[in-house]
């Protein structure tokens, strides 16, 4: 049992390592421009080692995303009873606290050298998420639901910019300021 926990300690540690030059090598360059050899030189690892988590650097990024949407879905579902849908600032200041946990990772895939598909697919969750789960959600139909679609991607892809630019000042501002800011500025204009 206890080989087991070091084993694992030691794994979550080698892939914190990795991801950390992920994390850095993605401020420089487009993740097409990686390589497995520069990205474990980096981390100063063995290629052996990382091809036993990974396939390759495209790989590596998608579990890296996957397990951010696994974390914001956690987040999501504790937020799923009737009277935390009436709410957007606790769910909103849970969100800000794990982008400030996760700040560095999040910097790189809201970049320019970061992935779009990322932002595409949190725009997707997300849209789906507030269709299912908010009261609002059961009022869209087909007359209003372009109104609804338009209010509801300048409302997403407003907050991917203000967390851009929170996480490009180091997360200067508390989460729970952003979370005020940002539900404030979702009940002014949206949704």
């Amino acid at each position: 049992m206890e080989e087991q926990k070091k084993e694992d300690r030691r794994v979550r540690r080698t892939k914190k390592m990795l991801t950390q030059a992920l994390t850095q090598l993605m401020q420089e360059k487009q993740i097409k421009e990686i390589t497995v050899k520069e990205l474990t030189d980096l981390a100063d690892m063995n290629r052996g080692t990382f091809y036993l988590y990974y396939r390759d650097v495209y790989d590596m990024l998608e579990k890296l995303e996957d397990s951010m949407f696994e974390a914001l879905d956690s987040i999501a579902a504790l937020h799923e009873t009737d009277a935390a849908r009436q709410e957007t600032k606790p769910i909103l200041l849970d969100v800000f606290r794990f982008i400030e946990e996760n700040q560095e990772i999040v910097r790189v895939l809201l970049s320019p050298y970061g992935d779009m598909k990322f932002l595409h697919r949190l725009y997707d969750v997300i849209r789906e998420k507030c269709l299912t789960g908010f009261p609002y959600a059961a009022a869209v139909d087909k007359k209003n639901e372009a109104d609804f679609d338009y209010r509801f991607s300048f409302v997403i892809y407003g907050a991917a910019g203000l967390i851009r630019a929170w996480v490009n000042r180091n997360c200067a501002e508390p989460a729970v300021q952003m979370a005020e800011l940002a539900d404030a500025l979702i009940r002014r204009g949206s949704l």
